[in-house]
C-alpha cells in the first residue's frame, strides 16, 4: 500500500518513514513539507494513505486533506499533530485516526493496522450488521432475548453492565467485553465503559475533555473518548 507522509518538520519526516520501512506490506513513495506539495503529490502520486501534520505552512494539514479528498475520494488519512483540540475538526473530514506528538512506533502501527484493514474491506459492510442473533439476558429467575438492532448502548457501571434500550434498561452482570465480541461491527467500544450501537447514534458533542453521543428519541448519552473520536466518524461514515 501507498503512503504519502506530509510533514514540514525534517525529522519527522524521516522518523515515519523509519517507523513505516519495517512493515513490508507500506511503501512510502512521496513525501511533502506544507499543504499545498501534499496536493500535488496526492495528484501525482495516488497513494492509498496520507499521513497529515496539521500544523504545516502555506496551507495546514486540514484544508489541504479537504482537497484531496475532492481529488482522490479514496484516499485514508491519518493526522498527526503536536496538540488535541483538532479532533472535532479530523472528525469532519473522515479521517481514519488522530495521533498527538510525540508519535509511538506501536501507536502508529495500530493505525496503519486500522487502515489497512478498511482498505481491504472496501466500504462493504460485513455480512455480521443487525442480524445478529439476539442477546440473551438473564435476570434473577427471568431470561430475555433481545434484538441487537434495539440496543442503543450498554455501559459499565460499577461492577453492573447496563444495556440501553429506547424503553427499558437491564442490568446484567456480564462484562462488557462479553457483549463486544458476540454484537460484531456494527457496536463499537467508543470508551472503556461504553460500546454504542452506530445505527442509533444521531450526534456527538463537546463535553469538556470528553465527547458525549446522543442517540434517537432517548435522553441518556454515552462517553466517546478523544482516542476513539476519529474512528467513530470512520466508521459512521462507511455505514451511511
Amino acid at each position: 500500500m501507498k503512503i504519502l507522509i506530509a510533514e514540514d518538520d525534517k525529522a519527522s519526516r524521516k522518523l515515519l518513514k523509519c517507523f513505516i520501512e519495517t512493515l513490508p506490506q507500506f511503501q512510502v513513495v512521496a513525501e511533502a513539507a506544507n499543504g499545498e506539495e501534499l496536493i500535488r503529490s496526492v495528484m501525482e502520486n495516488k497513494p492509498d494513505i496520507a499521513l497529515v501534520d496539521i500544523g504545516m505552512p502555506l496551507l495546514n494539514g486540514l484544508e489541504a486533506v479537504k482537497s484531496c479528498k475532492k481529488l482522490l475520494p479514496s484516499l485514508e488519512v491519518i493526522f498527526t499533530t503536536g496538540h488535541d483540540q483538532y479532533a472535532l475538526d479530523a472528525f469532519d473530514v473522515s479521517a481514519v485516526d488522530y495521533i498527538v506528538k510525540p508519535i509511538e512506533r506501536d501507536r502508529l502501527y495500530t493505525a496503519l493496522e486500522r487502515v489497512e484493514k478498511r482498505l481491504y474491506q472496501s466500504g462493504i459492510p460485513s455480512e455480521k450488521t443487525s442480524k445478529n442473533k439476539d442477546i440473551m439476558i438473564k435476570r434473577n429467575n427471568q431470561i430475555t432475548f433481545l434484538p441487537p438492532e434495539e440496543i442503543l448502548f450498554i455501559e459499565k457501571l460499577d461492577r453492573k453492565t447496563v444495556i440501553h434500550t429506547k424503553d427499558n434498561k437491564y442490568e446484567t452482570n456480564e462484562p462488557l467485553t462479553t457483549y463486544e465480541n458476540v454484537l460484531g461491527p456494527r457496536f463499537m467500544a467508543t470508551h472503556r465503559s461504553y460500546l454504542i450501537n452506530l445505527d442509533q447514534l444521531a450526534r456527538v458533542e463537546t463535553a469538556g475533555r470528553m465527547y458525549k453521543a446522543y442517540f434517537k428519541n432517548y435522553n441518556e448519552t454515552a462517553r466517546v473518548s478523544k482516542q476513539k473520536l476519529v474512528e467513530l466518524q470512520h466508521l459512521k461514515s462507511v455505514s451511511n
